[in-house]
């Protein structure tokens, strides 16, 4: 392996874990906008018993897997889009560094990031509105 591979697999590992971190991200925002809630406060809680969520809870894919899937008080089941989201957004960013290296994959990764974000707001939003008529 050559000394300019090993030195961009820091960096390469570190883009892969933000996007992850930003699936999760998008994971709050999708939930929370169409509702008109902040994305800022309050801090992510269980939205059936209001506990607020810990480090173990927010870790992206490992979190979801570390819990069951559910709440660590209430026992409520998280729906399997929160991983598959966070699991994308890790994709996203890892598939074009890996076939087309470090800064034009994060080029492109950025821009598919901002795209998973639209789908998913857009999706959510309809979402809403279908409960919203259906009088959920």
């Amino acid at each position: 392996m050559s000394p300019y591979l090993v030195l961009e697999l820091p960096f390469e590992i570190y883009f892969v874990l933000v996007a992850l971190f930003v699936g999760s991200f998008i994971n709050l925002a999708a939930d929370r906008l169409p509702r008109g809630e902040s994305v800022v406060s309050p801090r992510s809680h269980c939205r059936s018993c209001g506990r607020v969520l810990n480090v173990v809870d927010l870790l992206p894919v490992a979190g979801y897997f570390i819990r069951g899937g559910r709440c660590a008080t209430c026992r409520t089941s998280i729906g399997l889009s929160a991983p598959l989201i966070e699991a994308a957004a890790g994709l996203s960013m890892l598939i074009p560094i890996v076939a087309l290296g470090l800064w034009p994959g994060v080029f492109i990764g950025v821009f598919l990031l901002i795209g998973l974000l639209v789908v998913a707001l857009r999706v959510s939003e309809a979402r809403q509105r279908a409960a919203t008529v259906s009088g959920r």
